[in-house]
């Protein structure tokens, strides 16, 4: 029984946990959705990572390169500049362009979802089809494969 409930408990390591070492990982959130952000905003910080928040393309574009996040969840319907420019334009820049993104977004249509893997997102999340806890494992995964390279 001892056994069982260390391995529990095991499982349960916080990604603040894993980079005790290191800096707590920073994701920049870039999202219009205030509520959207604010409840990312309350799992990530659990887990022990530093968030940020945009409101809009040309914002979330400024904070990428002034804070370097180790992780961009992005919409793509922004105001001022779309989710789709913002990942050209950072995939296209060697300062930036290893810096993992997930696209998290209510366009569902299979085009939207080969361009946004096209462009160098890790991930394609529609909005509908993943809970939050689902999406906070594609965060994790993708943070793990980052720190790993």
């Amino acid at each position: 029984m001892l056994i069982c409930y260390y391995l529990y408990k095991s499982a349960k390591i916080s990604i603040n946990q894993r980079y005790m070492e290191k800096e707590a990982p920073k994701i920049l959130i870039i999202e219009d959705d205030q509520r959207i952000n604010k409840v990312y905003m309350a799992k990530l910080s659990v887990e022990g990572i530093t968030v940020m928040t945009a409101l809009d393309g040309e914002e979330g574009l400024r904070k990428i390169y002034s804070e370097k996040p180790d992780l961009i969840l992005l919409d793509l319907m922004l105001p001022r500049k779309s989710g789709f420019d913002i990942l050209k334009e950072i995939k296209a820049d060697p300062k930036v362009k290893d810096i993992p993104v997930i696209i998290l977004s209510n366009l569902a249509q299979e085009k939207e979802i080969e361009q946004g893997l096209a462009l160098g997102a890790v991930d394609y999340l529609v909005k509908t089809d993943y809970s939050i806890q689902q999406v906070m494992e594609k965060i994790k995964k993708a943070l793990e494969r980052s720190q790993n390279n």
